[in-house]
C-alpha cells in the first residue's frame, strides 16, 4: 500500500531535479543560479481517510488510511520561475484542505520539514523519536480508546512480571497520559528477561505494562464489562533487554469479556 506514494514522490523529486540541471547546463553557474528548496512531510495517518499529498501543480500522492505518510520534494524557484509553491494535504472523500503551507523563494530556510498526524478529523503534531542513547530504554505511547471511549488520565506502567508467583514489580511508569494524546518520553536502564531467581525460586521474568487509573493501581477497564487478566492484559512493549528508542500508538481489542490490546503503529 506505501508503495505508490514513495514511488510517486520519487517522481516528484526526479522531475524538479531535471527542471533544475536543464535551467543552466554551466556546471558551477548552476550552483549560483540556483534558489534550491525542500519539503519533507511525514508521520501517521490515523483514519479511514484516503489524504491527498500536493505540492502545487505536480503530481499528487494518495497516502492510504491506517498508513505512513512520508513525501518529499526538491525544487528551484529558478528554474520553475515562481515566486512562491504551495503544499496542500487533503481528504480525498470530501476534497476539505486539512493542512497548507506557501514556501517563498524568499525564504531563508531552505527545508521545511512537517511531521503530523491526523486523526478524528484534525491534523496535529507528531513527536519526534528520541535519538538513541547508550543504556537506555526510551519510550513514547499514545492510547486510543476506541471501545470504552475512556476519557480521564492513565498510567501507563511498565514492570517485571514474575511468572509463577504472579508478582508485577513495577520499573517506571508514563503519569496522567489523556487518550489520544502522545505522552512525554520515559527512560529506564535496560535490565534482562528469561529465567531469573525470585526468593529462591526460578521463574520466567517477562516484560509488562499495564494501564491503570490515573495515580492508582486500578485497572482502568475496571467498572466496564471488560474483565483485567493479568498474562493477556498488558500493552504491546519491546524488549527492554537492549538500548532502544521507540513509539507505540495502540488501541484497545477486547477478547469476549477481557480486556486486550493492539499495536496501531510502532516506529
Amino acid at each position: 500500500m506505501k508503495t505508490q506514494p514513495i514511488l510517486t514522490a520519487t517522481a516528484i523529486y526526479f522531475f524538479l531535479l531535471f527542471t533544475l540541471l536543464s535551467c543552466n547546463k554551466g556546471g558551477d553557474d548552476l550552483l549560483y543560479s540556483s534558489n534550491v528548496h525542500m519539503v519533507n512531510l511525514s508521520g501517521y495517518n490515523n483514519s479511514e481517510e484516503e489524504l491527498i499529498l500536493q505540492l502545487d501543480t505536480f503530481a499528487a500522492t494518495v497516502t492510504p488510511p491506517f498508513s505512513r505518510i512520508e513525501f518529499g520534494a526538491k525544487y528551484n524557484f529558478n528554474a520553475i520561475s515562481k515566486s512562491s509553491l504551495k503544499f496542500i494535504m487533503k481528504s480525498k472523500a470530501t476534497d476539505k484542505i486539512l493542512l497548507q503551507r506557501e514556501i517563498k523563494a524568499s525564504d531563508t530556510t531552505l527545508e521545511t520539514n512537517l511531521n503530523v498526524i491526523y486523526m478524528d478529523g484534525k491534523v496535529a503534531d507528531f513527536p519526534a523519536v528520541p535519538a538513541p542513547v547508550e543504556g537506555k530504554v526510551q519510550l513514547i505511547y499514545m492510547l486510543q480508546s476506541n471501545i470504552l471511549n475512556y476519557r480521564e488520565p492513565v498510567d501507563i506502567v511498565f514492570g517485571k512480571f514474575y511468572f509463577t508467583p504472579k508478582v508485577f514489580e513495577e520499573v517506571i511508569r508514563i503519569k496522567n497520559l489523556k487518550p489520544n494524546e502522545f505522552s512525554k518520553p520515559i527512560a529506564f536502564d535496560p535490565f534482562p528477561l528469561g529465567i531469573q531467581d525470585y526468593n529462591g525460586q526460578k521463574t520466567s521474568v517477562l516484560f509488562r505494562a499495564y494501564i491503570y487509573k490515573a495515580g492508582t493501581d486500578i485497572p482502568y477497564s475496571e467498572g466496564s464489562s471488560y474483565t483485567f487478566n493479568q498474562l493477556t492484559s498488558g500493552a504491546p512493549v519491546p524488549s527492554p533487554t537492549t538500548s532502544i528508542s521507540k513509539l507505540f500508538i495502540i488501541n484497545e481489542a477486547p477478547l469476549n469479556n477481557t480486556m486486550r490490546f493492539n499495536k496501531v503503529l510502532e516506529l
